[in-house]
């Protein structure tokens, strides 16, 4: 599976709030005391490419070394639309 920019800005949310964060009941993601404008869909997408894992039955989500090493300097973070 290729990442899409979607995907890169997601991951480039998380990595600047702390690299870890935890759904709420309306499975919006919060970390770093901010709510992601990214849907649940993303970081399921983030999960299959092994640059995020759910840990916790699902309720929490944190990158992966993997998801360290990606290069995001070109690459500007999830934004509210």
């Amino acid at each position: 599976m290729s990442n899409t920019t979607a995907m890169l800005a997601a991951l480039k949310w998380l990595r600047n709030r702390n690299a870890d964060g935890v759904f709420d009941r309306n499975q919006v993601l919060t970390a770093g005391g901010e709510r992601a404008p990214v849907m649940r869909a993303t970081w399921s997408k983030l999960e299959k490419a092994g640059l995020v894992e759910l840990y916790l039955d699902r309720r929490r989500v944190r990158v992966t070394s993997q998801g360290m090493l990606v290069n995001l300097s070109k690459i500007e973070e999830s934004q509210e639309s």
